[in-house]
Order: structure tokens, then C-alpha cells, then sequence
């Protein structure tokens, strides 16, 4: 039988997944396979290359205690939000050059290429870029194009947030997959919108330059990015349904929340919801 752990997207929510690998490692449930998607590749592939849990839950705090570091730095040109630059040392300080075909654990993740409009799974070639391609959120982190294929390649979730799909196609006969996301569509809600004018004082100006008492554009986007996978993973959840399905409680913190207390309380929940269904995971 090959068993596959498939770990699903959601920025800081995954912060959870490490969680998950906690429990699964003290109750010595090993996978054949590991199946990734965005922060879910990103951890997948750590323990795919051989990292232990408690080692993974330190790089975890490590990113959680200082987030600017490594992924939420601004960025200061126009094909990006945030620095991608970070992401990418922060990956190959840990998975430098190492290619999947080495991995002791069969690995994949996947991404979605914005020039052929199709989902693109990543299971050979560099660890790294695997990884960085399948977490590219798009617009927030730059697209990056490989010449050598002509694809231009973003986040999986764009198509498949939690990619069950992907690991029965690889072969996997048992599939344990963690879902981070709400799922949606939550029901409609009809509203009366009064008439509106910008305001264009001194003091609406300058709050609207240091988005004081408004969302900035980062936080719309990525909030929008998570409702459309939400309502995603609610189709592919039940048109391809893993064996077990864990789904810790993620609704409070936000895909950029990356801080310690998230990280404490995010690890805590994703080890509890992985106890709830251990005993029906095959050893």
C-alpha cells in the first residue's frame, strides 16, 4: 500500500501542518509519499528531504519569530509585493541544491502555469524550486518563468489548495490530507449601498496613503486569494475525497500572520486534530 501525506496551502495557517507532523511522528506513522501545495510544499518538502518534526517545529518558531526575515519583507519592484528574494534564501539555506529524485521520501508539488492555463505538477528536478514555485502567491510574490519548459509558473492553490487529486495519480492507495481553509461559499447576504463621494481633505488623504483605517492592498489581495480557494477546496474535497481529512481550526489567522503566538497556537491545533482520527491511519 502506498500511503500519502498530502498538505494543503494557506500561508501562516500552515504553521499548523507542523502540528500535524508532531503527532504523526510520536505515534511512528511514516508516508511513502509526500504531496505539497504553497506553505504545504514548503513543510512537505523539509520532511520529504529527511528533516525530523522537532527539527521542522524549530524552523517553524524560527521563521515565526522573525516572518520579515524571510517572507514578509517588502518588495520594491513591480512584479511583486513582497520580496521574493527572502523566500528563496530562506529555501535554500535548508534545501540548497538537493533534487527530489535524492529525497528519502517520494515528494511532489504542485503549481499552475499562467501561459498554458494548466496545473503543473512538480515530482523531479530541484527541491528549491519546487517549493518556491508552488508558494508563489500571485502578485505577491513574483511568477517565475523557466524558458527551458515556456512556463511561467505560480501557487498551486491557484487550481488544487489541497492536491488529493495529484497524489492518486502518482499512485497513492491511502491519502491523509490537511485542509487549512474555511470552506466556502458561506451563504449570500443582500445590501442597500448609499450613494458615496472620496473624500479629498488633507487628513482622508493621508490616511488613505498610510492605509489608516483601511485594508491595504496586500491584505485585500491575499484575503480575496483565500475566500476563492476556499470555496475551491469545497468542490475538490468532495470530488476527490482523501481516506482522512484533517482540518484544524485555521478561521482566525489570516495567510500573512506569521507571529509566535500564531505559530504556539496554530502547532497546537493541527496536533490535536491529527489525534482525533490517528487510529484510523493504516501503520
Amino acid at each position: 500500500m502506498v500511503k500519502a501525506l498530502v498538505l494543503g496551502g494557506g500561508g501562516a495557517k500552515g504553521m499548523a501542518h507542523i502540528g500535524v507532523l508532531k503527532a504523526l511522528n510520536e505515534a511512528g506513522v511514516r508516508f511513502d509519499m509526500v504531496v505539497g501545495c504553497s506553505i504545504g510544499a514548503i513543510i512537505g518538502g523539509l520532511y520529504a528531504a529527511g528533516y525530523s518534526a522537532p527539527l521542522i517545529e524549530r524552523i517553524g518558531r524560527e521563521i515565526a519569530s522573525s516572518p520579515r526575515r524571510d517572507f514578509l519583507a517588502p518588495s520594491f519592484t513591480p512584479v511583486e509585493i513582497l520580496d521574493s528574494r527572502r523566500m528563496e534564501d530562506f529555501l535554500r539555506r535548508y534545501v540548497g541544491d538537493l533534487k527530489i529524485e535524492e529525497l528519502p521520501v517520494r515528494f511532489a508539488a504542485n503549481a499552475y502555469d499562467i501561459i498554458t492555463h494548466r496545473e503543473v505538477v512538480v515530482s523531479s528536478g530541484s527541491l528549491m524550486a519546487a517549493m518556491r514555485v508552488s508558494a508563489s502567491l500571485p502578485g505577491i510574490f513574483e511568477a517565475i518563468t523557466f524558458r527551458s519548459v515556456g512556463m511561467t509558473l505560480v501557487d498551486g492553490g491557484v487550481v488544487d489548495p489541497v492536491p488529493v487529486r495529484v497524489a492518486r495519480q502518482l499512485g497513492a492507495d491511502f491519502v491523509l490530507a490537511v485542509n487549512l481553509l474555511e470552506r466556502y461559499p458561506k451563504g449570500t447576504v443582500e445590501v442597500k449601498l448609499p450613494y458615496f463621494r472620496r473624500r479629498h481633505s488633507l487628513v482622508s488623504n493621508l490616511a488613505r496613503l498610510l492605509s489608516v483605517r483601511r485594508r491595504n492592498a496586500l491584505a485585500v489581495l491575499s484575503e480575496s486569494f483565500m475566500a476563492y480557494q476556499g470555496a475551491l477546496v469545497e468542490y475538490l474535497l468532495e470530488s476527490h475525497p482523501p481516506d482522512v481529512l484533517v482540518e484544524p481550526n485555521t478561521g482566525d489567522v489570516g495567510i500573512l500572520d506569521f507571529n509566535l503566538r500564531n505559530y504556539e497556537n496554530l502547532k497546537e491545533r493541527g496536533y490535536r486534530a491529527t489525534l482525533e482520527v490517528l487510529e484510523r491511519i493504516p501503520r
